[in-house]
This record gives structure tokens, C-alpha cells and sequence, in this order.
């Protein structure tokens, strides 16, 4: 039995039940199961517990598989609302989380020196919760300069691969939080703020490997990832995104290759991170591009003078 105290439910008031998260109604039976599996599963680690209830509880997604991200997403809401406790996040032992790119080599299969000028085709393979994930891990690790960082919320990762060759990576997720000019934007195309959370997704890491310089090859990897996107976050999430978001950091990029695949540039951030509940100036503007993954939204956005937009 491990050693802490019990773990219980704070008492709810009748106003409060059901709780309605992650659009599921969560009664009082509910909860009471995810507080015993939290009690049962301490030592085991958080992302053991969401599977666990998810199979107890038989959330699933329409595919079959565990809605254990969504699972985490309620355990943090439950945690924050002091409904019940969750335990620490595991670490390495020196109360820091393991990095992705510890334990075994797994670029190692792969030539990642040798030039390649020349691709006829390639193929996207969706890395969530399969032998493909940690590859992705290590890869945006390694190469990428924002590094891996594992995040809560809806997420889907593709390795971009030609025959045997590794070319890049890519990955979307949840959209950023209140962006006044994005925001802007997405209102004229017919997406209110309230909608934000379920419509738009945010490529939020995009990467080609070094040693790889083929022509045009940007554009076409966003053509393909956002077209199959669509169809996966459908699959995965039960939700179909209209609009999908990056930001480009101008000091490093120009954003040529989104416009090359047609995307919008919708202004400008201001500069500033979020840091808990504070925001502080970080002093690293981006650009903001929106693409329609819908053909109405293309058009529409498509009419926007991003000149409108700039520096708000």
C-alpha cells in the first residue's frame, strides 16, 4: 500500500454535479471510481491511472482506443478544482521528468549524414502511442529548436519518411489561448472565440532534417499533413478542425514555405508568454499564418489584408 494519505473526494454540493468535462458528464459514481483508481495506482504514475480508468469506465475514442490524454485533461481539472489529489509526476530520480531522448538510440537506424537532393515521394506516419512516437521524440529533440516538450492536451505527431529515408516531422495540437489579431481573423471567417478550442488546431513543431534539401518540399509536407490531419484529429478526437495556426518566429524564419502552401499571414503576437496565470514579455514577436482546411475557409481567408492585422 503506498505511503500517503487517502485519497477522497472533496464533497460536491448539488450545483456542482454532474461536472461537465471534456464533454463528458461526470456524476458522483464516476468520480468516486477515478478516486479509487488514483488511490490504487499511486505509485504507478498519471499516465497509468488515465488508463486505467479509461478502461474501467470504457472512454474510448470511435477507433477503439483509450481516451487517456482527455483522461489526464480531467485529472488536472479535477486536481485544480481540489476535488481529489494527484500524485507527483514521476521523474529520474533527481526530481526532474526524464527527457525523450534518454534510454535507447532510436535515430540510430538511420542515415542522417548523407545529402539527399532528390525525393519522388514520401509518406506521413501518424506517431501516437506506437513504435513511431518515440522516434518522433528523439528526432524533435535532437533537431528541432524548441526541443520535444510533452504537453496536455489534443495532440498528433507524423514522421515524414521516403522509402528508408527519415526527412522530418511534424505535429498539431490544441490552439493558443487568446490571440486579440488571430482572434480577429478567425471571427471574420465565421469562428467565434468560444469555438476556438474545438475548431482551430496549431502546427506546433515542423521540422526537415538538415541533410535534406529538396526543392519545394516544405510546402508539400503542409499540403499533405494538413489534408490528412483533418481526417485523424476527426478519427481521434470526434472533433473535425476548420482552421488550422502556426507562428513564425521572423528572427529564424520567413514563412516562405506557408505561403508557398497558401496559408495566410493574419498579423502579428505581441511578444508576450504566458507563465501560469502572469503573462511576461518575452521581446520575440511572431508571425501569425492561418490555412483553411476547408474550402469556404481558404476563400475566406484567402480575402483577408493581413496589413490590417499587423502589431495588434
Amino acid at each position: 500500500m503506498p505511503e500517503h494519505a487517502s485519497v477522497t473526494l472533496r464533497k460536491l454540493s448539488e450545483g456542482e454535479i454532474p461536472l461537465n468535462i471534456r464533454g463528458r458528464l461526470w456524476g458522483i459514481e464516476e468520480l468516486s471510481v477515478v478516486a479509487e483508481i488514483v488511490e490504487e495506482y499511486w505509485t504507478s504514475g498519471r499516465t497509468k491511472i488515465s488508463e486505467v480508468i479509461c478502461e474501467r469506465l470504457d472512454w474510448r475514442q470511435p477507433n477503439g482506443w483509450l481516451k487517456d490524454r482527455a483522461c489526464r485533461d480531467l485529472l488536472l481539472r479535477l486536481d485544480s478544482l481540489r476535488i481529489l489529489r494527484l500524485p507527483p509526476r514521476l521523474s529520474d530520480g533527481g526530481g526532474t521528468p526524464p527527457k525523450p531522448n534518454q534510454g535507447p538510440d532510436r535515430l540510430s537506424r538511420f542515415d542522417l549524414t548523407t545529402e539527399i537532393r532528390e525525393v519522388r515521394a514520401f509518406g506521413l506516419s501518424l506517431a501516437k502511442g506506437n513504435s513511431f512516437e518515440p522516434v518522433w521524440n528523439q528526432t524533435i529533440e535532437r533537431f528541432h529548436y524548441l526541443g520535444h516538450r510533452s504537453g496536455v492536451g489534443r495532440c498528433l505527431k507524423y514522421l515524414v519518411t521516403a522509402e528508408h529515408d527519415l526527412l522530418g516531422a511534424i505535429s498539431f495540437s490544441s490552439p493558443a489561448w487568446m490571440i486579440k489579431s488571430r482572434d480577429r481573423a478567425l471571427a471574420s471567417v465565421g469562428i467565434t472565440p468560444t469555438q476556438i478550442a474545438d475548431r482551430v488546431i496549431n502546427n506546433n513543431r515542423f521540422l526537415i532534417l538538415p541533410h535534406v534539401r529538396v526543392q519545394n518540399l516544405a510546402s508539400r509536407i503542409l499540403a499533405a499533413a494538413t489534408s490528412q490531419v483533418v481526417f485523424d484529429w476527426s478519427m481521434y478526437y470526434e472533433l473535425t478542425p476548420s482552421v488550422v495556426e502556426t507562428f513564425v518566429e521572423p528572427i529564424r524564419f520567413s514563412g516562405a514555405s506557408y505561403r508557398a502552401a497558401n496559408w495566410v499571414q493574419v498579423g502579428t503576437t505581441r511578444g508576450y508568454l504566458k507563465r501560469g496565470s502572469s503573462h511576461a514579455n518575452s521581446q520575440v514577436p511572431k508571425l501569425i499564418f492561418l490555412y483553411g482546411l476547408q474550402r469556404r475557409y481558404r476563400r475566406r481567408l484567402a480575402t483577408l489584408d493581413a496589413r490590417s492585422h499587423v502589431g495588434t
